[in-house]
């Protein structure tokens, strides 16, 4: 059998090209060292290249967080470590200006400075890194902090976010940065002690000046979340008021979504009753600008023993003329300087301490402890000047007023003229029937949008029926509301007057009701007032007192120390440095938070590092090529090749003559 020239061609062609594409393929595996270059090469191993590459570039992006995260932190931990600083120095500062020895002018200098330490704490905490605000949250592009007035600035405002910042490190893993201004620099507890556990209250009946009773109450001392001390607040109002008042249910709340405190009873009082909460300001004495020059006595302290003896003050100005004692030897002292409080020219005294009888009663009221022996010519100057303490609780709810006042509702003016002139009250259809109200459920329920009561029209005798008659008309409009309420309208013969609340043993409890004599929509023309006793031109409300918004921030602490040093209020300073221990103990532990957050970022790194080497290993497992076995390959491939060219040459040569014989 013969075959085709054609034929033997095209065979040798074909084999030639499938041995030129081997050729190729193994010289490629040599130069790249890649068996898998494409999905051609192989499909299954290059859907898992893919697929550890797709990893590899995750990891890649979460080493990138990691990185930015560490800077963050990094730079958050130095922010709040000069802000813990710059707390300590001032309270130092605090330390030194609550002393004797401090001058008012002193004090009047440092407030001065508190406008440096706020803009420095200011700068601090608008600290940014990574293009965003450290201490923002998660809306770090907004200045976090600012003032309300850039020239005169009375409170720092927060910008930023509640939520915190959180990075992926894995798929399934996030890091919360947990740098939020809103947490770091706003205190969630409060440390009461002898500088703020004072709460003064006088209740009042309204049947006269010899039945109001003023309370103090002493909140026990400890560190109070605001929940808690909304609760020991309550507990102490109603202790004090059981002990030695009228024994009122106080009800104090803070609302978490307004951040303030509120003030209120629970209505349950038999008589009207008016409260009154005042910021109390004791009267006291104290010492200021204390010098001495000995060189055996610098520290010297100086206890009042009996303040009501002290009613003789330094003159104005400080400094002018301080109560002055030279020592002379031998024990005794000489009123080098007497400013008009009369004493003898010398005093006996031991070897340690000046003991002083300011009013010659023959006993001490001033005890000056040398803490060192004096030689002759020492001298120790002070003054003695009036001061006030005040450790009121009220700043911390919100209150900054002086007074905090809630009442019953009751008429402002005696109403029996209105029924001692025969038949008595006439009330008249759309002339005096009205009375427009609100009412808000304790419970959260119901709504506080305006009712009107209808007084039913007639001629009432007495003021119990019409009291009688304004109830119903009460109730009547609560219950169209779907409220239901059930009120009390009582006449005090004793006060003359007439009392409107709910009637809390039958009905459901309100938080609030408003009588809208004066906003109103029968305000100006059929409104019941002026029959009730009450004046028509304001509104009249049984509702709690609600605080301004408790922050207990930084900011408010230093503004407060700034006001008390302008002021010379020891008692301020005092309080502000309690404030400062509570700042400073909370950024330190904001440190260690950082500190402990950072260390999970070096864990979540090595993780990193090591995930990457896996796939890294995977990916050359399936991808790259054995390198030796490779030139062997394409040793092989060479080989086969060159035969094959050698053994088409021969082939190929041959003609049809070849075969003729």
């Amino acid at each position: 059998m013969r075959v085709a020239t054609i034929s033997i061609y095209k065979q040798a062609t074909y084999q030639l090209g499938r041995l030129t594409s081997d050729l190729n393929e193994a010289n490629e595996v040599v130069s790249t060292n890649l068996k898998i270059s494409s999905a051609s090469d192989d499909p299954s191993g290059m859907k898992q290249v893919v697929t550890i590459n797709s990893d590899l570039a995750a990891l890649e992006q979460y080493q990138v967080n990691v990185d930015q995260a560490q800077n963050v932190l990094t730079t958050a931990e130095t922010a709040l470590d000069t802000m813990a600083d710059q707390l300590s120095e001032m309270k130092l500062l605090c330390s030194a200006l609550s002393n004797a020895s401090a001058s008012y002018q002193e004090r009047s200098n440092a407030a001065e400075s508190m406008s440096v330490y706020l803009d420095g704490l200011l700068d601090l905490a608008n600290t940014d890194a990574y293009g965003g605000y450290v201490f923002g949250g998660d809306d770090n592009r907004t200045t976090p902090f600012t003032y309300d007035d850039d020239d005169n600035p009375t409170r720092v405002t927060y910008n930023g976010s509640s939520d915190p910042v959180n990075i992926s490190t894995s798929r399934n893993t996030t890091i919360s940065l947990d740098c939020c201004g809103s947490d770091l620099f706003y205190e969630d507890e409060i440390i009461v002690d002898a500088t703020n556990n004072k709460i003064v209250f006088t209740e009042d009946p309204g049947t006269g000046d010899d039945n109001i009773i003023t309370i103090e109450a002493t909140i026990t001392s400890g560190t109070y979340s605001k929940e808690e001390l909304a609760a020991v607040v309550e507990d102490t109002l109603k202790e004090a008021s059981d002990e030695r008042g009228y024994g009122i249910a106080y009800e104090v709340e803070y609302d978490e979504a307004t951040n303030a405190f509120s003030i209120g009873t629970d209505g349950s009082n038999e008589t009207p009753m008016s409260v009154t909460f005042e910021a109390i300001q004791t009267e006291t004495v104290r010492i200021s600008n204390l010098e001495t020059d000995g060189e055996n006595f610098e520290d010297v302290e100086i206890n009042i023993v009996n303040k009501t003896a002290l009613t003789e003050y330094t003159p104005v100005p400080e400094g002018t003329k301080p109560l002055t004692f030279t020592y002379t030897g031998d024990g005794t002292w000489d009123v080098s300087n007497d400013p008009g409080y009369g004493l003898p020219s010398e005093i006996d005294a031991s070897v340690n301490s000046i003991e002083i009888d300011v009013n010659d009663d023959g006993a001490t009221d001033i005890v000056v402890n040398l803490n060192g022996s004096p030689e002759v010519g020492d001298t120790v100057s002070f003054e003695i000047l009036e001061g006030y303490e005040n450790a009121s609780i009220l700043p911390d709810l919100g209150f900054e007023s002086e007074t905090v006042i809630f009442e019953t509702v009751t008429s402002d003016f005696p109403v029996f003229g209105k029924f001692s002139v025969p038949p008595g009250l006439s009330v008249f259809q759309d002339q005096n029937d009205r009375i427009d109200f609100t009412e808000t459920l304790l419970d959260g329920g119901g709504t506080s949008v305006q009712l009107t009561a209808v007084i039913e029209a007639g001629t009432y005798s007495d003021p119990d029926s019409y009291a009688e008659a304004v109830e119903d008309a009460l109730e009547s409009a609560s219950a169209e509301n779907g409220n239901r309420v059930n009120y009390s309208v009582v006449y005090d013969e004793a006060t003359d007057s007439f009392t409107l609340s709910e009637n809390t043993k039958t009905g459901r409890q309100l938080e609030s009701f408003d009588l809208l004599f004066s906003s109103g929509t029968n305000a100006d023309a059929s409104t019941a007032a002026d029959d009730l006793g009450f004046n028509a031109d304001k509104d009249v409300s049984s509702a709690p007192q609600k605080g301004k918004e408790a922050t207990w921030s930084i900011w408010d602490t230093i503004f407060d120390l700034k006001e008390a040093l302008e002021n010379d209020d020891v008692d301020g300073i005092q309080r502000a440095m309690s404030r400062l221990d509570n700042h400073y103990e909370s950024l330190t532990s904001s440190i260690s938070t950082v500190g402990r957050i950072y260390g999970s970022t070096t864990t979540t790194e090595a993780t990193i590092s090591n995930s990457d080497l896996t796939l890294t290993t995977q990916r050359s497992t399936v991808r790259d090529a054995d390198i030796v076995e490779a030139i062997m390959d394409l040793k092989s491939a060479q080989t086969v090749y060159q035969a094959a060219l050698s053994s088409t040459s021969s082939v190929m040569g041959l003609s049809l003559v070849d075969y003729m014989s």
